[in-house]
């Protein structure tokens, strides 16, 4: 079974500050989230109607490096996964709607691209619709929000006491 950590060791030192300051893994777990690498793209033969063109480009996207990785929230408050809406501007993803959507700031409308998120660790791709949100704008750490459709059929087990996180399929 593959298992993404995505908490914080037990102890992390910060350096750049003196003296360097010692983080406990709980500490960095409330200051962040739980934290994990994705690429995030656009492969259009993911959305082919060819089941064999399709899976061809799964199997592609596993084989191939990355060409950007970006810090994902796990995000279990939203239904839905959000990406940067700075990030799918550079990247050039598809726009293809336009979605209410709610959060802190109140009702708004959002941007919908079409791509793809994929955590490496796991092995998992999911590709589809993704409304861009002011992640960056907002001065958020993460420019992508994994949320509860992506974790249907995983294990994630949330350790508060130490900082650490596992996900698992």
């Amino acid at each position: 079974m593959p298992i993404a950590n995505c908490g914080f060791p037990p102890v992390s030192i910060i350096r750049g500050s003196n003296p360097p300051k010692v983080l406990s893994g709980r500490d960095a777990l409330v200051m962040k989230g739980p934290t994990t690498a994705v690429e995030i793209g656009f492969n259009p033969d993911l959305f082919h109607s060819d089941p064999a063109v399709v899976q061809q480009a799964i199997a592609s996207a596993h084989a191939q490096p990355p060409s950007q990785l970006v810090e994902a929230l796990i995000d279990t408050g939203a239904g839905d996964s959000c990406i940067d809406e700075d990030l799918a501007q550079q990247l050039q993803l598809p726009l293809i709607d336009h979605q209410d959507g709610s959060g802190i700031g109140g009702k708004e409308k959002f941007n919908v691209y079409l791509g793809h998120v994929r955590i490496a660790a796991l092995g998992i791709i999911q590709y589809g619709r993704f409304m861009g949100v002011k992640l960056k704008a907002g001065n958020q750490p993460h420019q992508a929000l994994l949320g509860r459709t992506l974790f249907q059929g995983m294990l994630l087990v949330y350790d508060g006491r130490d900082g650490s996180v596992r996900l698992a399929v």
